[in-house]
Formats: structure tokens, C-alpha cells, sequence
């Protein structure tokens, strides 16, 4: 059993073992320290036990002691000063443990891909060697990311417990402690529009370096939020050149194969720039179309031809792994979720599925096959809300997390803004309309000035121009609003690792692929996010051919820039399919800046679809799709 010395009734509720105190700390998540004098100037003994192995399981709880607290946006986070610095601190501290122990940095993120190692004691299925325990193409994906969240959230509050501890007995430190009552793990919203002026990228996640009080005061340290430095890096665990080499996590690698290689996070804000209003659309269609839950969350193509709703949540967390890492570690299975990006990036997915949730709690996971292989599972082995989510567990006796038992956030000790203070589906269809159901500007560049047109609510003006009088009756159109989406099918594992399809409304140079991810007719990018092939050795992943994915790019917000610059006569449905016959393209290529003929892309499909949309009359409800 170890020990630290703390402060006070604050600090005995930190600990993830006495619940009793829970009811206590609630008057304390709103207030200051000051609003406590009786908290300054003590210390108690605090209980800070892990369940780390040594003496059987670790057992994934999530941060309890408190009311279930919410998860913010790292920005709304990163104003809560305090919080943030314990954050900061916290999260170095979590990335210096040596990496041969079990709840270090690098081997709890060596459970989402490589090193392709039993955690926890659950070893792979029989005859299983690759990939990682991660389920991908199945129901299973979005709950089983949930319990691999909470671990990493839970081990993190243990490191800033003692950033809290590590100063001196006194006020500053009480107020620390207050602090982390509330702190929960943020997550980043690249959908949403940033604050004015501002990149979808935040400079908390592109700076090499971050200021932040210590005990010793004020000091400039390495970001934890830029990249992960390897104390050491194994062949071994990562066998692929220049995985095998790089010292540290990239995004957008500058220097190809070679160990100086660098991260270009000047290229890779504006890359997420341009993709954030099809982000944001594919994800407004999906709160407010999807109400199948396989559909919603699984990209595998296996409703047929004729599907409508060819989009998922995989699909769109597939995007941002592949332009976010642009040929570094988030933009491969295998590797990603060594960088830190991924954990916010999840954190946001976990969040979208949750809110999704409360809008259809009675929807969930079925039985289906699985289409490809985890650590122990096996390709066409029926899954359902009871299969277990390895390497988990929620005892001692060896009891696993399963979808089931991990539905509600709350039982993993927080929650989320939008479902808080007594939220009910009004409020969070009102939260959703607000964030994500607007327009875009004429330009989805960086500095593009957003005025949102909320073409979805009934109420908000619409340009009369877009939408002419009917040429014989000279009436306006009905309130109906007619969507466009190109739905997109491909093979998964047909390019040995990771792509993208870039989709293009006019002119574009289609034998520069550098120019592809930024280029001002860019409708959106839909990536392909894969783990990298095994050898004829069996070192790797054996990929199971022929798996087909699917997703979209929303058309609609471009055609609108397009009618308002003149480009796209009307908005008239003959004028729009003439426009797209005559402007419509799309690229595929490799994150390494390679193009690839679309023809040489197995099973590569894309077909327009359109949808008449009657909008809502008021802004706490959805449009309704034809």
C-alpha cells in the first residue's frame, strides 16, 4: 500500500476508493478554495492503491469518488487555468513511466494496436498473432473504445492526484485539489466552428512547447499534447520502417524514412480546416438521419446497393485519423493511439456516441459476424452486447466490460456538457442544431467568416435567389430543402494500409496530390483507416480481402457556395444534377502524397443521392428526411 500526504476532506475524495464522500464533494465542484478556510493548512493520508496486476487484475473504473462530472471541449478546459495546469502536469508525469510497466504511458496505448502483447493477462485468440485488441468494422467499436477510455482517464487522475501532492502543504495546493474534484478528460470538437479567427486545430495541440506553475514556479516544458517521446524504440513492437525509428509520435512527418524526421503542424491545421464543414455535415446527418445503430456506428457495407444511409461514426473518426496523422502514427491502426491527439480525438467520438444514445436509448447493439480479426476475436465469430471488450476487466474475479454493462457514461464516472443538468432530448437536439446544424461561409478556408444560414430551421431566413419562384405558378418552393451526398464504397484493405478519396466541386490538378488536401474547390476527404499488412512471415496483420467500407461527403453546403458565387445557376434540382455531371471529381491517394488511378482502387464506387428534407420549425427539433 502507498501513501500521499495531502490536503484535507478535498483530497481524501480524489481517491477512487471512498465513495462514501461522494455526496460530500459535490458543494465543492462550485465553489473556490477561498469558500473553504477549513481546507487550508491541513494534510491527511491518502489511499492512493492501484489494482495494477501485482496482485490481480487492474479493474477499470473511470474516475469515481464524485458525481459523474462532464467532459469538456479542450478549449472550454483549457480556460479553467488550474485544471489545465494539473492536466499538463499530470499528463508529463504519466508519459515518463518507464515503459515496462503495466499502466505506463506506452503500454496502455500498445493495447490499441501494436505491440500485438497480452495486457492484463488476456491472451490472443488461438492462432490469433495480429492486430491489436481494437475492434474495427463491427458494432463493438464505439463501446469498446469506452472502457479503453476510462482506463487511460483513470490512470491519468492518479498522476495528477500526485501533481496535486507535489506542492507544499497551503492554500495553492487545496486549490489544486478543488480543481481536480471536476477535472474529467477533454475531448476536441473538429466539427464545430473554432472561436472566430481561430483554426479547427488548437494551438494547445500544436505547440511544441506549454508554460506551467510548479512548485518550484513558473516553467516553459516539452507540450504532452504535441507528441510522445519513446524512451526507447523497438524493432520488435514496431517492425515497420520509419515507425521503427522515429523517436517520437509525427503528425504530417517531413523527412520521409529518415530519424529527423518532423512534425509539420503548420500543414496539418489548415488540412483539418478544409475538411471541418463536411465533418461537421456528415455528422449533423447523422444525429439526425441515423437511427439504426449498426448504420450509425459501423462503417462495413453490408446492407447492399440500394443503401440511402451509406454514412457511420467509423467512417467520420476514420477521416480525422487519417488527415491528422497524414502519413504519421494516427494515421494507422498500428500505430496511433501513441500519439496524444488520439485520445482527444476518441474522447470526441465517445462523446458523439453518447449523445446519439440519448436520442435513441432503446437502440443498440445486435448480434452480427465480425469481419476482421481483433487479438481475440476471430473473423466471422458473432459478436453481441454480451461479448467481452479485452482486455478489461470491472472485478478481481476476471470479469470483463461488455457493451452491455458500459452503455451509460455515468458508470464510468462522468458524463458530457449537453446531457448535464437534467438534459432531456429537447435540449440536446437543440445543443446539436447549434453546433453542427449551420451552413458554411463562401469559402471553407482557415479565415473564412462564418454566417451560418442554419438552412434546417424553419425559421431562419434563407436567400430568396437560391430558391426561385416555380417558373410556371411564380410561386416559392415548400419549405423542403433537398440534400445531396455522394456515398462513397471502397474495399478497406484495398491499398495495404491507410488512403483517402478527396472530392472535388470544379477544377483541381489531379497529378498533384499535395495540393489536394487544401485546395479551395475541396467538397471533403473520406479516409480509409487501416493497420498495415503482415509479411510473408507472418509479422503483421493478415487482411481479410474484399471487405468493403462506406461513407460520404455532403454536397449540399459546397452547392450552396457555389449558387451564392454564381458558379451553380439555381438550386433548382435540374440545374444542380447539370452542375454536378459537369463539375463533380474525385482523386484517391496515399498519405504518403501518392496518387492512385481510381481505377486501380478495387471495388471503388461513388453514386449522388438526393433527399428532399422538410426543415424544423423550431430550433429544439430535427429536420425530417424524405
Amino acid at each position: 500500500m502507498r501513501y500521499l500526504r495531502l490536503s484535507l476532506r478535498a483530497l481524501l475524495l480524489l481517491s477512487l476508493h471512498h465513495t462514501a464522500f461522494a455526496a460530500a464533494a459535490k458543494p465543492l465542484l462550485n465553489h473556490q478554495v477561498e469558500d473553504f478556510p477549513e481546507l487550508v493548512g491541513h494534510d491527511i493520508l491518502l489511499d492512493r492503491r492501484h489494482s495494477d496486476g501485482a496482485s490481480g487484475y487492474t479493474i477499470v473504473t473511470g474516475i469515481q469518488g464524485t458525481s459523474p462530472q462532464p467532459r469538456l471541449e479542450i478549449r472550454q478546459l483549457e480556460k479553467n487555468v488550474d485544471q489545465w495546469n494539473l492536466f499538463m502536469l499530470g499528463l508529463t508525469r504519466f508519459m515518463a513511466t518507464n515503459q515496462t510497466e503495466k499502466l505506463s504511458y506506452y503500454q496502455i496505448a500498445g493495447i490499441h494496436g501494436r505491440p500485438y502483447v497480452p495486457w492484463d493477462g488476456v491472451g490472443p485468440g488461438e492462432g490469433i498473432t495480429a492486430p491489436g485488441y481494437c475492434i474495427h468494422l463491427s458494432q463493438l467499436l464505439l463501446p469498446w473504445h469506452r472502457p479503453y477510455l476510462a482506463l487511460y482517464e483513470q490512470t491519468l487522475y492518479s498522476h495528477i492526484i500526485a501533481a496535486v501532492n507535489s506542492f507544499p502543504a497551503g492554500p495553492t495546493r487545496t486549490k489544486y485539489a478543488i480543481a481536480a474534484l471536476s477535472w474529467r478528460h477533454p475531448y476536441w470538437d473538429w466539427a464545430a466552428d473554432p472561436p472566430a479567427g481561430q483554426s479547427v486545430y488548437p494551438s494547445s495541440i500544436s505547440n511544441p512547447t506549454v508554460t506551467v506553475k510548479m512548485s518550484n514556479g513558473t516553467n516553459t516544458i516539452p507540450n504532452p499534447l504535441y507528441s510522445y517521446t519513446f524512451h526507447s524504440v523497438s524493432r520488435d513492437d514496431f517492425y515497420y520502417d520509419p515507425w521503427s525509428e522515429w523517436s517520437s509520435t509525427l503528425r504530417d512527418p517531413l523527412g520521409g524514412q529518415v530519424e529527423s524526421a518532423t512534425s509539420q503542424n503548420n500543414l496539418v491545421g489548415p488540412i483539418l480546416d478544409y475538411a471541418r464543414v463536411s465533418s461537421r455535415d456528415r455528422l449533423y446527418n447523422l444525429f439526425t438521419f441515423y437511427s439504426n445503430f449498426s448504420e450509425f456506428g459501423t462503417e462495413s457495407y453490408t446492407f447492399g446497393a440500394d443503401v440511402k444511409n451509406a454514412d457511420s461514426l467509423e467512417s467520420i473518426h476514420d477521416v480525422i485519423h487519417g488527415i491528422t496523422g497524414s502519413g504519421g502514427h494516427m494515421t494507422y491502426l498500428d500505430y496511433s493511439a501513441f500519439d496524444p491527439i488520439f485520445w482527444l480525438h476518441h474522447t470526441m467520438i465517445d462523446r458523439s456516441f453518447a449523445l446519439w444514445q440519448a436520442l435513441y436509448p432503446d437502440i443498440y447493439v445486435q448480434p452480427t459476424r465480425i469481419f476482421q480479426n481483433s487479438f481475440t476475436i476471430h473473423q466471422g465469430q458473432v459478436v453481441d452486447a454480451n461479448t467481452p471488450l479485452d482486455p478489461f476487466h470491472s472485478d478481481q474475479n476476471g470479469t470483463r466490460w461488455t457493451s452491455q454493462t458500459a452503455r451509460s457514461t455515468r458508470t464510468f464516472g462522468y458524463t458530457y456538457p449537453e446531457l448535464a443538468n437534467n438534459a432531456n432530448i429537447s435540449s440536446i437536439k437543440a445543443a446539436i442544431n447549434r453546433l453542427y446544424g449551420g451552413d458554411s461561409s463562401p469559402s471553407n478556408s482557415a479565415n473564412a467568416v462564418i454566417q451560418p444560414l442554419k438552412r434546417f430551421i424553419d425559421n431562419t431566413p434563407v436567400e430568396p435567389s437560391l430558391f426561385p419562384r416555380d417558373p410556371v405558378t411564380a410561386a416559392r418552393p415548400k419549405p423542403l430543402r433537398r440534400e445531396y451526398i455522394a456515398n462513397i464504397v471502397s474495399e478497406k484493405f484495398a491499398l495495404n494500409g491507410s488512403y483517402a478519396i478527396y472530392v472535388f466541386l470544379g477544377d483541381f490538378n489531379s497529378n498533384d496530390p499535395s495540393c489536394w488536401p487544401t485546395n479551395p474547390n475541396l467538397v471533403g476527404t473520406h479516409a480509409i483507416f487501416a493497420a498495415l499488412p503482415g509479411d510473408s512471415e507472418g509479422n503483421g496483420m493478415r487482411m481479410n480481402s474484399g471487405v468493403r467500407v462506406m461513407g460520404t461527403v455532403p454536397l449540399t453546403s459546397a452547392l450552396l457556395d457555389k449558387a451564392k458565387t454564381g458558379d451553380l445557376k439555381g438550386l433548382r434540382k435540374g440545374d444542380v444534377e447539370e452542375y454536378l455531371r459537369g463539375n463533380l471529381g474525385w482523386s484517391v491517394g496515399m498519405f504518403d502524397g501518392t496518387a492512385v488511378p481510381n481505377d486501380q482502387v478495387p471495388g471503388l464506387n461513388l453514386k449522388v443521392v438526393g433527399a428532399d428534407v422538410q426543415p424544423a420549425t423550431t430550433g429544439d427539433q430535427f429536420p425530417k428526411w424524405e
